[in-house]
């Protein structure tokens, strides 16, 4: 298994969320596709010594290599007014999550290229270990509401890794290992890709109908909605520009198979950087799209 957590200077596509608006019936459209759910957990941050509700909650699907998140409102909070405004535009994926061993750095570094940055913030949710709950613990970068149209996009620091990524968790009947690459819709590839390159401040490279930015570890890929129709039968639900899919390594394409046979899901076979690949349309529960390609060696 490659490292969970980036070094110094290095950049991780950490993890994605999926705005939903009900927990429950998306956490059980998930599990048909073949995935192993966290249970559900109210999220807090700490204010001035303080614990307040963040307004949201959560339940994970945690990969060998970053996870899957289901993220609802449940207060009356800033935060949980954001994301029911992002539900108006469609369910599905909201969030991009840069994981970084210095979040303070990057909040720094997001100012000086122009972003609108937010306090830092300590986030906290509590996890149970037989009898022992603790908090898993993130420090989180955030900028302006609205400066990424596609959704709510930060980096984080993670300061707990035992209680995010549990052993008892990581095993997906589908076969789910990886969190590969984030798929963008524009008409316009080049603005998202000028916007994702500065804040992640990686460059970005166009091959053919794809532009993508590699980072130490997953990839941020933008495409016209012509191309991604064409090549995956994806269209998308929201305002370009959006988030449409996401790109998963699973063990093995006849597990995969297997899992979505037996829970009367439908997939497309496609190809993805020249090999086979499968499509899948999720559930209305959860939203947009997933792209199951078989692991590298090198990857696990």
């Amino acid at each position: 298994m490659a490292a969970q957590l980036p070094g110094p200077g290095e950049i991780f596509l950490d993890h994605v969320a999926h705005f939903v608006p009900a927990i429950e019936p998306a956490a059980a459209a998930l599990e048909r596709c073949g995935f192993r759910l966290t249970p559900f957990t109210v999220q807090t941050n700490r204010e001035g010594g303080n614990t307040v509700p963040s307004g949201t909650g959560n339940r994970c699907a945690m990969l060998k290599n970053g996870y899957i998140e289901l993220l609802a409102a449940i207060h009356d909070t800033p935060l949980a007014a954001q994301l029911r405004e992002r539900l108006c535009h469609h369910v599905g994926l909201h969030l991009a999550a840069f994981s970084t061993a210095d979040a303070g750095a990057e909040h720094r570094r997001l100012g000086a290229a122009g972003f609108a940055t937010l306090p830092l913030v300590d986030m906290r949710r509590p996890v149970t270990l037989g009898d022992t709950t603790d908090d898993a613990r993130f420090t989180i970068a955030r900028i302006a509401h609205g400066a990424m149209p596609e959704g709510r996009t930060q980096f984080l620091t993670h300061h707990t890794e035992r209680l995010v990524w549990r052993p008892d968790y990581l095993d997906h009947p589908n076969g789910a290992e990886m969190l590969e690459a984030l798929w963008v819709a524009a008409d316009d590839p080049a603005e998202p890709a000028a916007r994702f390159a500065r804040f992640t401040g990686r460059a970005a490279e166009r091959d053919g109908e794809v532009t993508a930015i590699r980072l130490d570890r997953g990839t941020i890929a933008i495409a016209a909605p012509h191309y991604l129709a064409a090549e995956f039968g994806i269209l998308p639900p929201g305002k370009l520009p959006c988030f449409v899919a996401t790109t998963i390594a699973v063990a093995s394409l006849d597990r995969l198979h297997e899992c979505l046979y037996r829970a009367g899901i439908g997939s497309r076979p496609i190809t993805l950087a020249g090999a086979p690949a499968v499509a899948v349309t999720l559930p209305g529960a959860v939203g947009d799209t997933m792209l199951f390609r078989a692991a590298t060696a090198a990857a696990r």
